[in-house]
């Protein structure tokens, strides 16, 4: 299968953290059969337009090692797919009719909208006004409503950011880095500013996830954030304040975890858990599970996996 990626061009917004995970995981699949375009320079480490500790999460993880390159970039020939980036979320006018024509089977939209936030089209959802689906045939991160070729998707973590678990190294109950909606703290920031970035260095981010036999993780703008992934990768025990109130097709899809909704509700389960400064047999199987869904669901391959999956499958019909 052959894709042209149409990227994000404003600079600004660079680090687009699904946009990233999926042409990563796309790359490392189909090689030279995925073009980019523009070429996303940061993933291949060329900082010279949008400096790495400028970006949304400092560049951690997704930019811990830079993609291979396509060997040749010559004129556009035929694709199966287009696949817009997430230009439009930024309000780009990144639709760009003449690539239309290079695509065999059609166009589909990458819709990484958060669950709040400006959006064409908006609808309740209990009680309040979230962000829709934007487009027919598109993957939604923050997918509530059901509709006709729209599919869920999500963040993802390359595999080589999974790290081995050392329980010698915990030495707290939980990370550095939790977000304060997590410990029921007045949050003052949702994400977007460096008030929440503690650490200025990718390893010491991930030795504090190890040395914590927790990870505390919320939704901010949506559902979906990179930390529950680095959670997980780091060895910590992921902890998700209400997961249980989230929308089934809203990613992360399917994570086991223990879910709470109170200060409570987290103190029992962190004290069930961890006993006399050891883990129960709840806690390792838990973790087990954890990894176990990591790897076969939220590493940037699982996603573009997935992704390919769909595509294949609306190729074959389009054939018949």
């Amino acid at each position: 299968m052959k894709i042209l990626f149409i990227t994000t061009k404003n600079k600004r917004f660079q680090s687009d953290f699904l946009e990233m995970t999926l042409l990563h995981g796309l790359r490392a699949i189909l090689g030279d059969d995925v073009v980019d375009y523009p070429r996303k320079k940061i993933m291949y480490h060329d900082f010279s337009e949008s400096k790495k500790e400028d970006l949304h999460g400092r560049g951690f993880t997704l930019l811990t090692r830079p993609i291979k390159d396509v060997s040749k970039r010559e004129e556009f020939t035929e694709f199966d797919f287009i696949l817009y980036g997430s230009g439009h979320a930024y309000g780009e006018d990144c639709f760009i009719e003449e690539y239309d024509k290079f695509a065999r089977y059609g166009s589909w939209v990458i819709d990484g909208h958060d669950l709040y936030g400006k959006a064409k089209k908006m609808k309740r959802y209990k009680g309040e006004d979230v962000v829709a689906n934007q487009y027919e045939f598109s993957f939604k991160r923050e997918l509530i409503f059901e509709e006709k070729n729209v599919y869920p998707t999500g963040f993802g973590i390359p595999e080589e950011a999974i790290r081995d678990i050392n329980l010698n190294k915990k030495t707290k109950l939980f990370q550095k880095t939790y977000p304060k909606f997590a410990l029921f703290e007045k949050p003052t920031d949702l994400g977007g500013s460096k008030e929440h970035h503690v650490f200025t260095n990718e390893r010491d981010y991930y030795e504090d996830i190890a040395s914590s036999w927790f990870g505390l993780t919320s939704k901010k703008g949506g559902w979906d954030t990179l930390r529950h992934y680095e959670i997980i990768a780091g060895g910590a025990l992921l902890l998700f304040r209400d997961y249980d109130k989230k929308p089934k097709m809203c990613s992360p899809q399917g994570l086991p975890c223990y879910s709470y909704s109170n200060k409570r509700e987290l103190s029992t389960i962190m004290n069930k858990l961890i006993v006399n400064n050891k883990p129960s047999e709840d806690y390792m199987n838990m973790m087990h599970l954890q990894r176990k869904w990591l790897i076969e669901e939220g590493t940037t391959i699982a996603r573009a996996k997935n992704l390919l999956n769909i595509l294949k499958n609306y190729k074959e019909k389009s054939i018949k």
